[in-house]
């Protein structure tokens, strides 16, 4: 059994079917078709189930993939560190739309500074994707905000955040000495798209008080929820570092809203069987000090 045989067998599970793992490996379809069947005999199991033209991974082969993905990973850095001094370094980092936003850029300019000759991909997207990436290896690590379900992640607590309610500084409701929940129902909420932590938490507070917002206005730009504050009466969740350029300028304000306060916190996360490269485990340093 070799590595490439690995290689074929992870590129499957990425692309869910064989003829696009062979468009991708630049190989003919039944020479992906024959690998995967070889790794079948050489190990005894079923790696996939085949129904209706489509592959779903079994027990056996998500364990393999586990395995495979690791020492694809490790003889990465090996060729990295024994057969090219002068190659880069590489990692694969995924953050949340606030974390990538106003948090991550700091820590890659960092790596820039302190790693050689490295290079970084970073996927800026909602938090349940970033856990769904990072559990199947397209990405080494992930900051995101909250807790995640996922028991194959392990998650490392790096720093505090808050979500506030933002407004526009002409807001009738910052006349109001005190604000209650049937103050917010009167005007329109301008929320995350499905999956962002931002929303998951503030929608599961409202469930809890059984109040119902108008939310109308759902979008994955937390640039857009800003210009569609200052343009409208609407009312936004949004984490505390996010508009605080905007809070600075005076441009927006922090609606003094007692009955909701949500601390969180910012969390890198990784699979429990993923080998730490060099590059990982100097941004785990960076993020730690």
């Amino acid at each position: 059994m070799t590595l490439h045989h690995l290689e074929i067998f992870v590129t499957v599970c990425q692309k869910k079917t064989t003829h696009a793992a062979a468009e991708t490996l630049n190989i003919s379809q039944p020479a992906v078709s024959k690998a995967i069947s070889d790794l079948e005999k050489y190990y005894q199991v079923k790696v996939f189930e085949r129904l209706n033209h489509r592959l779903y991974l079994t027990a056996e082969g998500k364990l393999l993939l586990t395995y495979a993905q690791n020492l694809l990973d490790l003889n990465e850095e090996m060729e990295q560190e024994i057969r090219a001094k002068g190659k880069k370094n590489h990692i694969r980092i995924g953050a949340s739309v606030s974390i990538g936003t106003y948090f991550i850029p700091q820590y890659i300019k960092k790596l820039e500074e302190e790693i050689q000759n490295i290079e970084y991909e970073v996927i800026i997207s909602n938090t349940s994707d970033i856990e769904e990436k990072v559990d199947n290896f397209q990405l080494d690590l992930g900051i995101v905000e909250g807790h995640v379900e996922n028991k194959n992640l392990i998650e490392k607590s790096i720093e505090e955040d808050e979500l506030v309610l933002v407004v526009n500084t002409s807001h009738p409701l910052l006349d109001k000495k005190e604000i209650t929940f049937s103050d917010l129902e009167d005007y329109p909420f301008l929320t995350r798209e499905q999956g962002s932590s931002d929303r998951n938490q503030l929608e599961l507070f409202l469930k809890e008080k059984n109040i119902r917002l108008k939310m109308n206005y759902s979008c994955s730009s937390i640039e857009a929820i800003k210009q569609g504050l200052i343009y409208t009466n609407g009312i936004a969740s949004l984490s505390k570092m996010a508009v605080e350029e905007e809070i600075k300028k005076g441009v927006l304000k922090i609606l003094p809203f007692k009955e909701m306060k949500f601390q969180r916190t910012i969390r890198l996360i990784y699979h429990k069987n993923k080998y730490f490269t060099k590059s990982m485990k100097h941004l785990f340093y960076l993020l730690n000090q």
